[in-house]
């Protein structure tokens, strides 16, 4: 002991210990937690693409990375926050996406095991703004069912999350640019079916024009 028996060295060396192993696992999982990041972010590009076999393969290293963490956070639970958990969030974006595009609905909270509901939410909410993007590329092309399918999910994944009461935080924050998203869906699809419209009326215009166009049947050239 020092200190006149004041203090127990020992005690304290432990704590230093303690001290160093945290902050070395703290920086393990930062750095893992970039390339988990990273791959989940490569997956939704690469979805945007169409290429589903390659995200697949992007997705499940991204999921081993995060059960190759899992030791680590249950040796010290408040690791979870901060990168982990933002890795995990943007883990689940993709995956809902990748759910979607394949088959047309909200990802389950319980096929995504891995995330906190906090992190499941936050990951829907990042999810809503990639299916924006995807419903202004079919938009491009025309295919007005895929964009109101977008615009039905938003407005459906809005109208639950009106039923909870958020308090102040990272998960309001995104909560309050949902409805922003649902308008810009809502001005897609507007925008869409005027085009639509105008087209058909152009159409149905030029069916009832006479043969040859005007001025151009026969005899149009006679003095």
């Amino acid at each position: 002991m020092s200190g006149a028996g004041l203090i127990v060295e020992s005690d304290w060396d432990q704590l230093g210990a303690h001290l160093a192993a945290y902050d070395e696992q703290r920086e393990a999982i930062i750095k893992r937690c970039r390339d988990m990041q990273k791959l989940a972010k490569q997956a939704v590009y690469t979805l945007h693409r169409g290429e589903t076999s390659k995200a697949a393969d992007q997705l499940n290293k991204a999921e081993a990375i995060a059960r190759e963490l899992l030791p680590a956070l249950g040796k010290y639970p408040a690791l979870r926050q901060g990168s982990y958990a933002a890795a995990v969030e943007e883990y689940a974006e993709a995956m809902a996406f990748a759910v979607f595009l394949a088959e047309g609905r909200l990802i389950r909270s319980d096929e995504l095991p891995l995330a906190e509901p906090e992190e499941f939410l936050g990951g829907v909410l990042d999810f809503t703004g990639e299916l924006n993007r995807y419903a202004i590329a079919r938009a491009t092309v025309r295919d007005k069912a895929a964009v109101q399918r977008c615009r039905d999910l938003v407005d459906a994944i809005m109208g639950r999350f009106l039923k909870f009461d958020l308090r102040n935080g990272a998960l309001r924050k995104k909560y309050d640019a949902l409805k922003y998203t649902l308008k810009k869906m809502e001005s897609t699809l507007y925008e869409l079916s005027l085009t639509e419209a105008m087209g058909f009326k152009m159409v149905s215009e030029g069916a009832m024009e006479p043969e040859g166009g005007a001025g151009g049947g026969e005899g149009g050239d006679e003095e």
